[in-house]
């Protein structure tokens, strides 16, 4: 499949939010995500502060990924381009110049955390992330390191 890749921009962030909504609404053990607002406007702000790639095929958003310095702070692909490399051309995007990078997935995101192993990153750490409603899930950091 044919990608056009661009910088993320704030007006992203309902396309993006979107992407993420339908993969809590399809992930059985996710925390529902009621309200997309609160969703909206933090990838609005992380787009302005942070770099950030949407992939886009005929003007539909399909995937997106974004990094502080060192950190992924998000990468999601919409179901139907699942499987294709979008996700994989998205993580190269956010290594490109980086000597190394993490991110986070739930240990319950076993899709995730296959394909970050696949990709070359190492666990290293864990942490049990608590939401509002009391419930909580294993939040597993890996990292990936250039080679020399």
């Amino acid at each position: 499949m044919n990608y056009v890749f661009r910088l993320a921009v704030p007006s992203d962030a309902e396309a993006c939010s979107q992407i993420i909504q339908d993969w809590g609404d399809e992930t059985p053990w996710m925390v529902p995500l009621d309200n997309l607002a609160p969703m909206k406007e933090f990838w609005s702000f992380i787009f302005e502060e942070e770099i950030g790639w949407v992939a886009h095929r005929n003007g539909q958003i399909l995937g997106f990924c974004a990094r502080t310095e060192d950190n992924i702070t998000g990468l999601y692909v919409a179901k139907k381009a699942r499987g294709k490399g979008l996700g994989k051309a998205l993580l190269d995007l956010a290594k490109e110049d980086q000597q190394w990078i993490t991110v986070w997935a739930y240990e319950k995101n076993e899709d995730a955390r296959r394909f970050y192993r696949r990709e070359g990153l190492i666990e290293i750490g864990r942490e049990m992330e608590v939401f509002e409603d009391g419930s909580s899930l294993m939040d597993i950091e890996h990292r990936w390191t250039r080679a020399e």
